[in-house]
Formats: C-alpha cells, structure tokens, sequence
C-alpha cells in the first residue's frame, strides 16, 4: 500500500488543524506552517469538507478549521477521503483480478496485512499523531528524525 502524495498532504493539513483546535487557519498559513504547496490545498481541503472532515468559512476572516474534534477523526478516514480504500494489493480489492487467488499463498499474506493495516490506521485518530508542524521548518524536522 502506497498513499498518494496528497493523501500525506491531506494528513498533515489535519493533523496541524487538529494542533490549532477551534481555530479558523488561512490558506497561506496552513502552508507554509505544513509545508504543503499551496497550490495542492483547495483540491483536497474541498475533498475534506465534502467528507466533513473539515469545515471552510469564507470571507474575511474565513479559513479552514477541523468539523469535528480530532479524537472523532482517524487516519483511516483522511486517507480514505482523499485516495479511497487504502488496498495492499488489487487481488484483496478484487479476488477476480488474479488467476491464483484460491491457492496463492501471497494472497493470505496480503490479507492478514490488509487487515492490520487497516485497522491501525482505523484505531489511530488524529488526537493520537498530534505535532507541531509549524514549530519546525522542514531542515529542523529532518534533523529530528
């Protein structure tokens, strides 16, 4: 399973909403703060609206703000918001995409995987990832890794 280099935009925008809890963030500030292109947020701060993850006000003094608190938001639904399903692999999708379904042993391994997999990223919500992404520039966060 690989997500999308929006999906992991999508987390950090959530994750950093969530750090500024209440609070109705700018466009500029989410990105420079998550190091997010800016041209990268309308698409997927609309897709998080749309799935109610986030809320957008507009006007002056409008922005972005988390919809609901970020113990009531996992990673799973950000994910899944932006990229679909997150899948392991396409015969777990669709048993009818592989010949070798019934008796490849590969197909159980992806199975049990797909299954841990998704429900850690179910039972992790964004209150558990909490960071300060705008704390760090992105040379400070290398270096702490």
């Amino acid at each position: 399973m690989l997500i999308t280099r929006q999906a992991d935009y999508a987390i950090r925008i959530v994750i950093y909403l969530a750090k500024n809890y209440g609070k109705t963030l700018t466009a500029t500030t989410i990105s420079e703060k998550t190091n997010v292109p800016k041209s990268f947020l309308p698409r997927i701060v609309s897709t998080l609206s749309n799935r109610k993850i986030v809320i957008t006000e507009k006007g002056k003094k409008g922005g972005v703000r988390l919809a609901r608190p970020p113990k009531d938001i996992t990673i799973y639904e950000v994910i899944e918001a932006i990229d679909g399903v997150p899948t392991m692999n396409i015969c777990i999708d669709r048993e009818d995409a592989c010949f070798y379904t019934d008796f490849c042993k590969m197909h159980q391994l992806w199975k049990e995987l797909q299954s841990y997999i998704e429900k850690k990223l179910k039972d992790t919500t964004v209150a558990d990832v909490i960071v300060d992404y705008g704390s760090l520039g992105p040379q400070q966060a290398q270096e702490t890794l």
